[in-house]
């Protein structure tokens, strides 16, 4: 029956840490299985490929170069069955060769305009920042002359309540002294 490893396990075998075996199956394409829970299983076949692919890191070997050798996510042989380390190297070689101006150039663009859009997104927090503590300040302003401006409508109503009930108190009692309350006859 076929042994079947965790990635914790499989890490162990191959003496790396987890989250290699997961770059190394992302970026070199592995047609790694998972189980009905989606995690990942390792056969015997996958950890010696990993032991492979670590051999050939160990030696100077880049991704690039290795996902050239790896066909179907599976180590091929070169020159009918031979591996020789050299001609990995070769290979390598060829490919950092090939790699022409333009792909140089836009390496270059992507690393500019990472840079930029890094540069623009500190300096639109820089601003957001700005506009926050800006518009706070301007809010805080607006709430207090709304609370004075409406103390002053109040004290205002007060007066005027005040007012009227002065004028509507001495409105009685100029109406009292002019015609008593009680009259000698409405007495009798």
């Amino acid at each position: 029956m076929e042994q079947y490893y965790l990635i914790s396990d499989a890490a162990k075998e191959v003496n790396v840490e987890t989250h290699v075996l997961r770059y190394w199956e992302e970026e070199l394409a592995l047609p790694i299985k998972r189980n009905d829970l989606g995690h990942r299983y390792y056969t015997e076949e996958d950890v010696e490929c990993f032991r492979q692919i670590k051999s050939m890191k160990e030696r100077g070997l880049q991704l690039k170069a290795i996902k050239v050798i790896l066909k179907d996510g599976t180590l091929t042989m070169l020159d009918e069955g031979k591996t020789d380390i050299s001609m990995l190297e070769e290979k390598q070689s060829y490919e950092l060769v090939k790699e022409s101006s333009e792909d140089k150039t836009k390496r270059m663009q992507y690393l500019l305009q990472e840079m930029l859009k890094d540069a623009v997104r500190a300096n639109n927090e820089a601003l957001v920042q700005d506009i926050k503590e800006a518009v706070i300040k301007e809010l805080d302003y607006q709430f207090r002359a709304r609370e004075e401006h409406e103390e002053e409508m109040e004290l205002k109503w007060q007066q005027r309540s005040e007012e009227h009930y002065q004028r509507i108190d001495e409105l009685l009692r100029k109406k009292v002294k002019r015609k008593p309350l009680f009259t000698k006859k409405a007495q009798k």
